[in-house]
């Protein structure tokens, strides 16, 4: 009875820690296409640092730039759109207010990615909350995850925990959408 007793509790225990040093929110709506996506762009960060030891938005850019190699699909950063996009337009958006420069970058992603990812932060006392947004370049909503955790620092090495994070849960998304798809395939034949 004691094993069992202590057993239960050591469950007990690690649920509710997992539940408060890492919380998850996934969203993929129904008629998403985010099977589809194999060449994700990464738009410029809604990120505001609060303290000295995070990064910048521009740092959290290339944050996102290089957690991408655990990304199964390519990964296009925003200083490459953007390379791309002054050479295809002649408009250097880094040159451009905030706004002006993601109406910019929106219009013209598409010649380059099936979708963009918009990373967002906003920070709470001693966490920082996380909203990973996918959206095809026409806008509509592929994939969305909000994540914050008690266990990362909220440092560069923090912020690429949170960025890796956001990999592998959106190609574990695509991967079991796709499933789920030919699941329905066979299911009309």
């Amino acid at each position: 009875m004691k094993k069992i007793f202590t057993a239960l509790l050591l469950t007990a225990m690690l649920l509710i820690s997992s539940v408060a040093f890492a919380a998850y929110n996934e969203t993929v709506p129904e008629d998403s296409e985010i099977s589809s996506v194999k060449r994700l762009a990464i738009a410029f960060p809604r990120h505001y640092k609060t303290l000295e030891t995070e990064p910048t938005d521009t740092e959290l850019s290339s944050i996102m730039a290089n957690a991408s190699r655990v990304a199964r699909c390519y990964v296009i950063s925003y200083d490459e759109i953007a390379a791309d996009i002054k050479k295809d337009t002649g408009v250097d958006i880094n040159e451009l207010e905030y706004n002006e420069a993601e109406k910019v970058f929106e219009s013209n992603v598409g010649k380059y990615a099936d979708a963009f990812v918009v990373v967002t932060t906003a920070t709470n006392g001693k966490k920082v909350q996380y909203f990973f947004d996918v959206y095809k370049p026409d806008e509509t909503a592929v994939y969305s995850l909000t994540t914050q955790s008690g266990d990362w620092s909220r440092d560069l090495k923090g912020y690429t925990k949170a960025c890796e994070d956001f990999y592998k849960k959106f190609d574990a998304a695509a991967e079991q959408k796709l499933k789920d798809e030919e699941k329905q395939a066979r299911k009309k034949k």
